[in-house]
């Protein structure tokens, strides 16, 4: 027996694990882009490749601009390129219908696919609060208009834009038309709502004013340009010091504590989905949180001393 010959365990060490993805470009583009190898790009376009290797002239058949993209890769879409009018909705989809005559119960029902299939698993929003908008959406419009810096607006518009694009994947029979007015006319348009928030202070309410855009985007598989989003999310968040359990600090209340929880898990879900999609690494780590599930509470009636809430983790 050769004592020399390493064994199993340490001859699999010496190749530690290598992370193996995709550069991905279009001809006449002179950038390429990484996706990491854990996205499920990675694996479609793995097999796109198999497909076209093993009939190379029906592939060659059926080659379009868009026949080998994939949800993720918005960025070498058409309707993403500059100075293309990227319309959202048909014309039987939204109408020039003001808002001024829009009832309460329209708004209720026209957010109700919302309310039923993203705010149970993303619940950033405080629905009763959502209510009160509705009933002052004429004036939340208004200020808008005059330039106001008004979040509440732009979070209307987003609930309302997921659920008319929901609509489309019902057997609904009736043809009910949105308020233009109502939803986001393109996807630059959803982003520019958001120009205020770079140069004011981070609040609460502007922070779910970009949740609520970036759900928007990863509900249309805009993946690209929601992660470029998550990024100001993440920290937006951190300067909010929401990455830190509210129970440990005896200014909030009962409702601040429950709802800093909902939007921190929110933003934390919808970061750790975008990431697994796009195999990217990740933009918020466990090790610099300490926040509890809000069913799950461990820092009750512990308190940080004045001056030291950003000790280290326990």
């Amino acid at each position: 027996m050769d004592e020399g010959r390493p064994s199993k365990k340490q001859r699999t060490s010496m190749h530690p694990p290598r992370e193996v993805g995709l550069m991905r470009s279009i001809p006449g583009d002179k950038l390429s882009s990484f996706v990491g190898s854990a996205s499920g790009i990675y694996f479609i376009r793995s097999v796109y490749g198999a497909i076209r290797g093993a009939h190379p002239t029906a592939s060659a058949q059926i080659e379009t601009p868009e026949s080998d993209h994939v949800p993720g890769e918005d960025d070498y879409l058409p309707s993403s390129t500059p100075n293309a009018p990227g319309q959202l909705w048909r014309n039987n989809e939204t109408s020039a219908r003001p808002l001024s005559s829009v009832s309460f119960q329209e708004l209720v029902d026209w957010s109700g696919s919302y309310f039923a299939n993203w705010h149970p698993f993303y619940p950033y929003l405080h629905a009763p609060s959502i209510l009160e908008y509705f009933e002052k959406l004429p004036r939340i419009h208004e200020q808008a208009k005059d330039g106001v810096p008004d979040f509440h607006m732009t979070i209307v518009r987003s609930i309302m834009s997921i659920s008319l694009a929901d609509r489309r994947q019902t057997l609904a029979l009736d043809t009910v038309q949105y308020p233009a007015e109502l939803v986001f006319k393109s996807y630059d348009d959803a982003v520019d709502c958001l120009q205020h928030v770079l140069m004011r202070p981070t609040t609460l309410q502007s922070l779910q004013a970009a949740i609520s855009v970036q759900l928007f985007l990863v509900s249309m598989l805009r993946l690209n340009a929601a992660s470029r989003l998550g990024g100001l999310v993440i920290r937006m968040a951190l300067q909010l010091g929401l990455h830190r359990c509210p129970a440990r600090f005896p200014s909030f209340s009962v409702g601040e504590k429950e709802h800093r929880q909902r939007i921190f898990w929110s933003l934390y879900t919808i970061d750790r989905f975008i990431c697994q999609s796009m195999g990217l690494p990740l933009s918020l780590h466990d090790d610099d949180i300490d926040v509890c599930y809000p069913i799950a509470e461990r820092h009750a009636g512990t308190h940080y001393p004045t001056g030291e809430s950003y000790g280290v983790r326990s």
